[in-house]
Protein backbone atom coordinates (compact mmCIF):
# COMPACT_ATOMS: atom_id res chain seq x y z
CA UNK A 1 0.00 0.00 0.00
CA UNK A 2 2.77 2.37 1.21
CA UNK A 3 4.59 2.26 -2.63
CA UNK A 4 1.25 2.53 -4.21
CA UNK A 5 0.82 5.65 -2.36
CA UNK A 6 4.20 6.47 -3.04
CA UNK A 7 4.10 5.71 -7.05
CA UNK A 8 0.98 8.13 -6.99
CA UNK A 9 1.96 10.84 -5.35
CA UNK A 10 5.21 10.77 -7.75
CA UNK A 11 2.73 10.15 -10.93
CA UNK A 12 1.17 13.41 -9.48
CA UNK A 13 3.97 15.69 -8.98
CA UNK A 14 5.17 14.95 -12.67
CA UNK A 15 1.81 15.78 -13.77
CA UNK A 16 1.83 19.24 -11.72
CA UNK A 17 5.36 19.72 -13.63
CA UNK A 18 3.56 19.06 -16.98
CA UNK A 19 1.01 21.27 -16.42
CA UNK A 20 2.88 24.49 -15.20
CA UNK A 21 5.28 24.00 -18.26
CA UNK A 22 2.54 23.94 -20.75
CA UNK A 23 0.76 26.91 -21.75
CA UNK A 24 -3.28 27.23 -21.07
CA UNK A 25 -4.74 24.54 -24.10
CA UNK A 26 -7.10 27.62 -25.72
CA UNK A 27 -8.19 25.93 -29.20
CA UNK A 28 -6.03 25.22 -32.50
CA UNK A 29 -2.57 24.53 -31.92
CA UNK A 30 -2.12 28.26 -34.39
CA UNK A 31 -3.87 29.74 -31.31
CA UNK A 32 -1.04 28.82 -28.80
CA UNK A 33 1.76 29.79 -30.67
CA UNK A 34 0.40 33.06 -31.82
CA UNK A 35 0.48 36.18 -29.58
CA UNK A 36 -2.24 38.75 -30.15
CA UNK A 37 -1.28 41.76 -29.63
CA UNK A 38 -2.38 45.68 -29.43
CA UNK A 39 0.11 48.23 -30.94
CA UNK A 40 -0.57 51.73 -30.22
CA UNK A 41 -0.73 53.75 -33.80
CA UNK A 42 1.24 57.17 -32.33
CA UNK A 43 4.16 57.14 -30.38
CA UNK A 44 7.09 56.92 -31.91
CA UNK A 45 10.09 56.05 -32.27
CA UNK A 46 8.76 52.77 -30.54
CA UNK A 47 5.60 52.57 -32.03
CA UNK A 48 4.34 54.43 -34.63
CA UNK A 49 0.98 54.90 -37.80
CA UNK A 50 1.83 51.48 -38.95
CA UNK A 51 2.53 49.80 -35.06
CA UNK A 52 6.54 49.66 -35.99
CA UNK A 53 9.40 51.08 -34.03
CA UNK A 54 11.78 49.67 -31.33
CA UNK A 55 8.90 48.05 -29.02
CA UNK A 56 7.74 45.83 -31.78
CA UNK A 57 11.17 44.86 -32.72
CA UNK A 58 11.64 43.86 -29.16
CA UNK A 59 8.73 41.54 -28.74
CA UNK A 60 9.58 39.98 -32.51
CA UNK A 61 12.82 39.18 -31.43
CA UNK A 62 11.94 38.26 -27.64
CA UNK A 63 9.22 35.82 -28.30
CA UNK A 64 10.73 34.41 -31.10
CA UNK A 65 13.32 33.29 -28.37
CA UNK A 66 10.48 30.92 -27.19
CA UNK A 67 8.91 29.58 -30.68
CA UNK A 68 6.09 32.23 -30.22
CA UNK A 69 4.53 34.19 -33.17
CA UNK A 70 3.05 37.43 -31.68
CA UNK A 71 0.25 39.12 -34.51
CA UNK A 72 -0.58 42.85 -34.13
CA UNK A 73 -3.43 45.22 -34.31
CA UNK A 74 -2.54 48.32 -34.88
CA UNK A 75 -5.17 50.57 -32.93
CA UNK A 76 -4.98 54.09 -30.65
CA UNK A 77 -3.90 53.94 -27.30
CA UNK A 78 -6.82 54.41 -25.71
CA UNK A 79 -8.50 51.55 -27.92
CA UNK A 80 -5.63 48.99 -26.98
CA UNK A 81 -6.43 49.67 -23.61
CA UNK A 82 -10.03 49.02 -24.21
CA UNK A 83 -9.76 45.89 -26.26
CA UNK A 84 -7.01 44.88 -23.37
CA UNK A 85 -9.97 45.00 -20.53
CA UNK A 86 -12.26 43.44 -22.99
CA UNK A 87 -9.93 40.53 -23.73
CA UNK A 88 -10.12 41.09 -27.20
CA UNK A 89 -6.25 40.88 -27.47
CA UNK A 90 -3.97 38.71 -25.41
CA UNK A 91 -1.64 42.04 -24.68
CA UNK A 92 -0.88 45.79 -25.48
CA UNK A 93 2.14 47.74 -24.79
CA UNK A 94 3.37 50.24 -24.14
CA UNK A 95 2.06 50.49 -20.46
CA UNK A 96 4.11 51.96 -17.40
CA UNK A 97 3.73 49.74 -14.55
CA UNK A 98 2.12 52.27 -11.55
CA UNK A 99 -0.27 52.75 -9.26
CA UNK A 100 -3.16 52.95 -11.75
CA UNK A 101 -2.51 50.49 -13.92
CA UNK A 102 -0.35 47.33 -11.75
CA UNK A 103 -4.17 46.44 -11.07
CA UNK A 104 -5.77 46.23 -14.16
CA UNK A 105 -3.48 44.39 -16.10
CA UNK A 106 -1.22 41.69 -15.66
CA UNK A 107 3.04 42.10 -16.03
CA UNK A 108 5.89 40.20 -16.28
CA UNK A 109 9.05 40.82 -14.34
CA UNK A 110 11.45 42.24 -17.07
CA UNK A 111 10.18 45.93 -18.91
CA UNK A 112 10.09 46.23 -22.39
CA UNK A 113 11.92 49.95 -22.19
CA UNK A 114 13.05 52.33 -19.74
CA UNK A 115 11.60 55.65 -20.82
CA UNK A 116 11.95 59.31 -19.37
CA UNK A 117 8.98 62.08 -19.82
CA UNK A 118 9.52 65.70 -18.61
CA UNK A 119 7.83 69.07 -18.59
CA UNK A 120 8.74 71.41 -21.40
CA UNK A 121 7.83 75.31 -21.51
CA UNK A 122 8.72 78.02 -23.61
CA UNK A 123 12.07 79.38 -23.38
CA UNK A 124 11.68 82.33 -20.52
CA UNK A 125 8.42 81.78 -19.14
CA UNK A 126 7.69 81.05 -15.69
CA UNK A 127 11.41 80.83 -14.31
CA UNK A 128 10.16 80.16 -10.76
CA UNK A 129 8.80 77.16 -11.55
CA UNK A 130 11.68 74.44 -11.11
CA UNK A 131 10.00 71.20 -10.03
CA UNK A 132 5.78 69.93 -10.44
CA UNK A 133 5.24 71.30 -7.23
CA UNK A 134 6.06 74.90 -7.87
CA UNK A 135 3.62 74.37 -11.03
CA UNK A 136 0.09 76.41 -9.65
CA UNK A 137 -3.42 75.42 -9.60
CA UNK A 138 -5.46 75.76 -12.72
CA UNK A 139 -2.18 75.30 -15.10
CA UNK A 140 -2.42 74.67 -18.56
CA UNK A 141 -0.76 71.14 -19.27
CA UNK A 142 -1.01 69.31 -22.61
CA UNK A 143 -0.46 65.41 -22.56
CA UNK A 144 -1.34 62.78 -24.97
CA UNK A 145 -4.94 60.94 -24.10
CA UNK A 146 -4.60 58.03 -21.59
CA UNK A 147 -1.04 58.18 -21.46
CA UNK A 148 0.82 57.84 -17.97
CA UNK A 149 2.46 60.15 -16.62
CA UNK A 150 3.96 58.43 -13.46
CA UNK A 151 2.83 58.39 -10.44
CA UNK A 152 4.26 61.87 -9.04
CA UNK A 153 2.13 63.38 -12.01
CA UNK A 154 -1.06 61.28 -10.65
CA UNK A 155 -0.62 62.90 -7.41
CA UNK A 156 -0.90 66.40 -8.93
CA UNK A 157 -3.07 66.04 -11.77
CA UNK A 158 -6.52 67.10 -10.43
CA UNK A 159 -4.82 70.59 -9.56
CA UNK A 160 -4.11 70.83 -13.55
CA UNK A 161 -6.09 71.73 -16.35
CA UNK A 162 -5.29 69.04 -18.55
CA UNK A 163 -5.69 69.88 -22.62
CA UNK A 164 -5.49 66.10 -23.64
CA UNK A 165 -4.86 64.91 -27.41
CA UNK A 166 -3.98 62.25 -29.34
CA UNK A 167 -0.81 63.20 -31.75
CA UNK A 168 2.31 64.55 -30.10
CA UNK A 169 2.33 67.21 -32.73
CA UNK A 170 -0.50 68.46 -31.64
CA UNK A 171 0.81 69.20 -28.02
CA UNK A 172 3.84 70.85 -30.03
CA UNK A 173 1.76 73.32 -31.58
CA UNK A 174 -0.30 73.86 -29.18
CA UNK A 175 2.80 74.83 -26.33
CA UNK A 176 4.17 76.67 -29.72
CA UNK A 177 1.30 78.88 -30.57
CA UNK A 178 0.84 79.47 -26.18
CA UNK A 179 -2.46 77.67 -26.13
CA UNK A 180 -0.90 75.56 -23.50
CA UNK A 181 1.27 76.48 -20.82
CA UNK A 182 3.49 73.36 -20.55
CA UNK A 183 3.60 69.99 -22.20
CA UNK A 184 4.48 66.47 -20.70
CA UNK A 185 6.71 64.45 -23.35
CA UNK A 186 8.59 62.18 -23.40
CA UNK A 187 11.82 63.07 -24.29
CA UNK A 188 12.79 60.30 -27.57
CA UNK A 189 9.06 61.00 -28.65
CA UNK A 190 9.28 64.69 -28.51
CA UNK A 191 12.73 64.49 -30.41
CA UNK A 192 11.28 62.58 -33.25
CA UNK A 193 8.30 64.73 -33.64
CA UNK A 194 9.84 67.87 -33.79
CA UNK A 195 12.49 66.08 -36.61
CA UNK A 196 9.45 65.05 -38.53
CA UNK A 197 7.79 68.83 -38.30
CA UNK A 198 11.15 70.81 -39.22
CA UNK A 199 11.48 72.02 -35.73
CA UNK A 200 14.39 73.04 -33.95
CA UNK A 201 14.80 71.15 -30.06
CA UNK A 202 15.73 75.17 -29.06
CA UNK A 203 12.02 76.04 -29.50
CA UNK A 204 11.55 74.50 -25.94
CA UNK A 205 12.92 74.48 -22.56
CA UNK A 206 13.14 71.08 -21.25
CA UNK A 207 12.70 72.54 -17.83
CA UNK A 208 13.19 69.10 -15.38
CA UNK A 209 12.32 65.36 -15.16
CA UNK A 210 8.90 64.59 -14.71
CA UNK A 211 9.22 60.85 -14.67
CA UNK A 212 11.87 57.77 -15.06
CA UNK A 213 10.18 54.97 -15.39
CA UNK A 214 9.62 51.31 -17.17
CA UNK A 215 7.32 50.49 -19.73
CA UNK A 216 5.94 47.35 -20.73
CA UNK A 217 3.97 44.58 -22.53
CA UNK A 218 0.59 44.33 -20.10
CA UNK A 219 -1.71 41.11 -20.41
CA UNK A 220 -5.53 41.00 -20.06
CA UNK A 221 -6.48 39.71 -17.02
CA UNK A 222 -9.12 37.76 -19.65
CA UNK A 223 -7.05 35.81 -21.46
CA UNK A 224 -5.90 32.34 -19.60
CA UNK A 225 -2.72 32.76 -21.18
CA UNK A 226 -1.54 35.80 -19.56
CA UNK A 227 0.55 34.55 -17.38
CA UNK A 228 2.53 32.48 -19.08
CA UNK A 229 3.09 34.10 -22.07
CA UNK A 230 4.52 37.21 -19.39
CA UNK A 231 6.57 34.97 -18.48
CA UNK A 232 7.50 33.57 -21.86
CA UNK A 233 8.34 37.30 -22.79
CA UNK A 234 10.47 37.69 -19.97
CA UNK A 235 12.43 35.08 -20.68
CA UNK A 236 12.50 35.97 -24.28
CA UNK A 237 13.95 39.66 -22.76
CA UNK A 238 16.54 37.98 -20.98
CA UNK A 239 18.10 36.00 -23.47
CA UNK A 240 18.32 38.92 -25.56
CA UNK A 241 19.82 40.75 -22.69
CA UNK A 242 22.45 38.23 -21.97
CA UNK A 243 23.40 37.94 -25.93
CA UNK A 244 23.78 41.74 -26.85
CA UNK A 245 20.44 42.05 -28.61
CA UNK A 246 18.30 43.88 -26.77
CA UNK A 247 21.07 46.99 -26.73
CA UNK A 248 21.19 47.13 -30.41
CA UNK A 249 17.44 46.75 -31.31
CA UNK A 250 16.92 49.41 -28.49
CA UNK A 251 18.90 51.76 -29.79
CA UNK A 252 18.66 51.75 -33.45
CA UNK A 253 16.43 54.41 -35.20
CA UNK A 254 13.66 52.06 -36.86
CA UNK A 255 11.12 54.75 -36.83
CA UNK A 256 10.55 54.81 -40.91
CA UNK A 257 11.91 50.53 -40.96
CA UNK A 258 8.62 48.94 -42.67
CA UNK A 259 8.54 45.49 -41.73
CA UNK A 260 6.33 42.57 -42.56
Amino acid sequence: MRKFRAIAWLLLCLLAIQVQAEPPATGSTEDLIRVHLGAEDSWPPYSNAQGQGVSTNLIKAAFAKTNLTPTFRVLPYARVLHDLQSGKIDGGYNVTLQSTTKDKYIFGKVPLLAVESYWFFIPGTYPKIKSINDIPDKFRVGVIRDYEYGDIYENHRHRFTEVQVSQQSQIIRMLKQGRIDAAVMFDREAEYALKEMKLDATIFDKRFLNHHGDVYVAFSHKSPRARWLAEQLDKGLNELKQTGEYDRLAGINVTTQQEN
